[in-house]
């Protein structure tokens, strides 16, 4: 990796070494922004100390000296699939070390989407199910947090996510967290299309001509679920595959709790399942995996709920496309590709058994 995407850093007292701000330190400026917290209580980061660059070394007086190093994860990328677009990811070194801590700052193009104490919150209730990484500090104002790095892991893909072992176990981690303290949002999948919605008649000069018509149909999916009564569940609500870790013993964890929230347990299983398989067919053993034995309702609710996330991610696609500043991220052709998706599988409900059943 280039030296301008590798840098050390010293975190030495206020007034021992000239203060570096966050805008003066090339790769870090989004991830730094001043943070101030203990990062653990072996690894404490006392409030006066402060950034410095390394050819500006920390006074070596009196006083504790913290030496690490900071390194940027792999730029993040929208096709072929979805992985670190959201946010700014830094992997932490102490002394030398191999990476034991990864610095997360959300984008600014995203924080409007992404409640970030709600997710840093979310993933630190997994956490204390064994279901994610530990998060150790939190500055939610600058939608930034410092969290545990699962060195060795593998970033899950769909390939492996047709593993049947391994789409059971990813299942058993989410419903552990179903089954554990509330979030402190609700979540609706129908409420954000309706909100990207607004968003894409307001900024996007060029629409697909049968958007109106795509929503008004996958609304009517939120009333005929609604008629048949809706539970909640605290949730992971995120159905990418980079979201999901795998230890090389094979344990799982879930990471990226952007999403998270309150919501219908059917949705969780439904964008999970629409991730790894076309064929609706294909969702009976993943159900099976979820509820013991599939019922007729739970696969429909769950295709219902798959087709208004692609939808949602089509929508966003556009209205990132034409609102950030990001233009190397390929935003329309993500959003194309999750339309294409949502016409295709809309093109095989039938709205009336399906409201009679789901």
């Amino acid at each position: 990796m280039g030296s301008a995407a590798f840098m050390e850093i010293a975190l030495s007292r206020k007034g021992l070494a000239r203060r570096i701000g966050p805008m003066d330190v090339h790769r870090l400026r989004a991830a730094t922004q001043e943070l101030r917290s203990h990062v653990a209580d072996d690894l404490t980061v006392p409030d006066d100390f402060c950034l410095a660059m390394p050819d500006q070394p920390a006074s070596s007086g009196a006083g504790p000296q913290l030496c690490g190093s900071a390194q940027e994860m792999e730029p993040g990328i929208l096709v072929p699939s979805h992985r670190g677009v959201d946010s700014t990811r830094l992997l932490l070194s102490v002394d030398g070390q191999h990476p034991s801590l990864l610095l997360k700052t959300i984008q600014p193009d995203q924080r409007r989407f992404i409640d970030a104490a709600a997710s840093f919150d979310a993933q630190r209730k997994a956490a204390c199910l064994n279901c994610a990484p530990e998060v150790l500090a939190i500055d939610a104002r600058r939608a930034t947090c410092i969290m545990e790095y699962r060195n060795g892991w593998a970033t899950a893909r769909v390939s492996d996510l047709k593993n049947l072992d391994v789409l059971n176990d990813v299942i058993g981690v989410k419903r552990k967290i179903h089954g554990g303290p509330r979030f402190t949002i609700p979540v609706s999948p129908f409420d954000r299309i309706r909100a990207l919605k607004q968003e894409c008649d307001r900024a996007v000069a060029q629409a697909p001509a049968d958007l109106p018509v795509l929503f008004e149909q996958v609304l009517r999916f939120e009333r005929m679920i609604a008629a048949s009564g809706v539970d909640s569940v605290p949730s992971h609500a995120d159905g990418m595959a980079s979201n999901i870790l795998i230890a090389p013993d094979g344990r799982i964890e879930l990471v990226d709790f952007d999403g998270a929230g309150n919501v219908d347990p059917y949705f969780e299983i439904g964008i999970l399942i629409n991730e790894v398989f076309e064929d609706e067919k294909d969702f009976l053993p993943a159900l099976e995996m979820f509820e013991g034995t599939p019922r007729p309702g739970s696969l429909r609710r769950a295709r219902l709920y798959a087709i208004a996330d692609d939808l949602a991610w089509g929508l966003w696609g556009l209205v990132m496309d034409a609102t950030s500043q990001r233009k190397d991220v390929e935003f329309y052709r993500y959003g194309f590709w999750r339309f294409i998706r949502c016409r295709a599988a809309l093109g095989s409900v039938d709205f009336g058994s399906y409201a009679r059943m789901v």
